[in-house]
């Protein structure tokens, strides 16, 4: 799949970028391949897919390329920006409609709504010669993509943000207005429905090699679950659809399509992409050069993953010490998500293998704050970019959004045996981890869901006494620097107030929910008002 993104590519992306600026003159020249021209045949139909799927990686760096990983985390609880990006504005919820990262965000994202858009449409009218099967799998990677797009626009921009869902034709399609209340989480459910009847099953697809790492069925269903449980984000005064969620989780469970893996650290490495448990991931490739010269690789372990002085590390957001806390004496998970003390050793590319200790020699000031090992290797490479994919969504992810669809309706015992597969993995012994660490040749020591509430312990002031309190602990720690603490805390906010109290500690409030709406763009389009925080 990392090929299939760079095949036709920048030749695709170009076409969409000349077909979507507005022209002076009505000019056509016949020599010149256009939207128009182009597709007419199934293999150049694929073609149409591709920029959608790249545009979240993000050719502006305002996807999972860069922008997300600050977007996504800093607003949380669990992340800090450190001394290294002062002032950064995603975790003070002061961010400014001119920050140029936010932009960044808006423009790709679109990018993709676009590219979706003539996907869709170019797909839906063909008439030429083609498997329906095939033209069935293409509709439905163009109905997921989009759905997708509309939904990380949608948590992050609110459901005022414009709803275009044909390719741009017309000055009206050019300046649009914003859309009315529950039309964005309308179009994003039945997008991600559709592509779920029309993508096949993980196994089906990938059994052709050169469509591993797309959007299948279990992907579609997933991701239609999530939304669902988002709904309180995006259509304000909603609450969430557990029924729903929990009908389309247990498709992807009884699937039998996806397990976890037996290393918890093998969801976060190069070699061990699109495994068992991956549901979707961001499929990353770097190329040759400074940044890659596909612009398809991430930034990621530099920015936001070894401690600053460690092998030229930017370090500009970390985990900070409710992170650390909130895992359990004996739970393995925390040396394999964090740069911490008695954990792992990073070594640099001149040879110098650091530690914990050579870490902190190199602080003057955030010794409360830790590095992020997740996504990052554990040996410094040549580059600071890297082609590691990003995990959107886990099948450890499907079984606690099960397991919290179990416990609204009462169903308590389903509920703690879908937390305890999570938990009973996280205590497995992980032999290709480094031999200083404990697990490596001893398992780990976290009680099942009984144990845990025999233990009635308090985490971060939340005693763990009953199961949404555990659910809440397990998605912290299972998922931690994987987007979704935030958008979890949200979501149970809108329904009970206590979950948004450790955002409102650190300045959150009500009117800072989501980012303004980028200037440039209001500024561009007069039928476009902003959002609370554009006010």
């Amino acid at each position: 799949m990392k090929n299939i993104f760079k095949i036709g590519t920048l030749f695709i992306a170009t076409l969409i970028a000349v077909h979507s600026c507005k022209p002076d003159l009505n000019l056509v020249n016949p020599q010149e391949l256009s939207t128009d021209t182009y597709y007419k045949t199934a293999d150049q139909l694929e073609g149409a897919i591709i920029p959608a799927y790249e545009a979240l990686i993000g050719r502006v760096q305002g996807g999972y390329a860069r922008s997300f990983y600050y977007e996504l985390l800093a607003p949380g609880d669990d992340f800090n920006h450190t001394f290294k990006w002062e002032p950064m504005y995603y975790d003070t919820y002061n961010t400014p409609s001119s920050d140029g990262l936010l932009s960044g965000t808006w423009k790709d994202m679109w990018n993709g709504v676009f590219a979706s858009n003539l996907a869709i449409s170019k797909i839906s009218e063909f008439t030429g010669p083609i498997d329906p099967a095939r033209k069935s799998r293409m509709l439905g990677e163009a109905y997921f993509l989009r759905g997708v797009f509309y939904l990380h626009l949608g948590m992050m921009f609110g459901e005022t943000i414009p709803l275009i869902d044909k390719p741009v034709t017309s000055d009206a399609d050019y300046y649009s207005s914003n859309s009315q209340k529950g039309q964005i989480y309308a179009l994003i459910t039945r997008d991600l429905a559709k592509a779920a009847d029309l993508l096949p099953l993980r196994s089906a697809l990938y059994a052709n090699a050169a469509f591993k790492g797309r959007a299948t069925k279990g992907s579609a269903q997933a991701y239609l679950a999530k939304a669902y449980l988002y709904r309180p984000i995006l259509e304000l005064g909603q609450p969430a659809n557990f029924a729903g969620a929990e009908a389309e989780l247990k498709k992807v469970i009884d699937s039998k399509e996806y397990q976890l893996v037996s290393a918890y650290k093998d969801n976060f490495s190069e070699a061990t992409e699109n495994n068992a448990e991956s549901v979707f991931e961001v499929q990353m490739f770097n190329g040759p050069g400074w940044l890659g010269d596909d612009l398809s690789c991430s930034w990621r372990w530099q920015e936001i993953g070894m401690f600053d002085g460690t092998g030229g590390a930017w370090w500009n957001l970390a985990p900070n010490k409710k992170t650390y806390d909130e895992f359990e004496t004996g739970d393995p998970r925390k040396f394999m998500t964090l740069w911490c003390d008695n954990g792992a050793k990073f070594t640099q590319i001149d040879g110098t293998v650091t530690d914990y200790a050579y870490w902190m020699s190199k602080l003057a000031t955030n010794k409360d704050l830790y590095g992020t090992r997740k996504y990052c290797p554990d040996v410094q490479v040549s580059d600071f970019d890297n082609g590691i994919n990003d995990r959107l969504i886990r099948y450890a992810d499907v079984l606690l959004m099960y397991a919290e669809c179990l416990n609204e309706k009462s169903d308590i015992a389903g509920a703690k045996q879908y937390i305890n597969m999570v938990r009973s993995r996280a205590n497995n012994v992980v032999p290709s981890e480094q031999p200083s660490l404990w697990y490596q040749h001893s398992p780990g020591t976290i009680p099942d869901v009984d144990g845990l509430l025999a233990q009635n312990i308090t985490k971060n002031g939340v005693p763990l006494n009953n199961i949404k309190s555990i659910i809440a602990h397990e998605r912290f720690v299972e998922l931690a620097g994987e987007y979704l603490r935030y958008f979890d805390l949200l979501r149970w906010g809108m329904a009970d107030a206590k979950w948004l109290e450790p955002l409102k500690t650190i300045g959150w409030t009500q009117r800072a929910m989501y980012y303004p709406f980028p200037q440039v763009e209001l500024d561009n389009n007069k039928n476009l008002r902003g959002n609370a925080m554009n006010n």
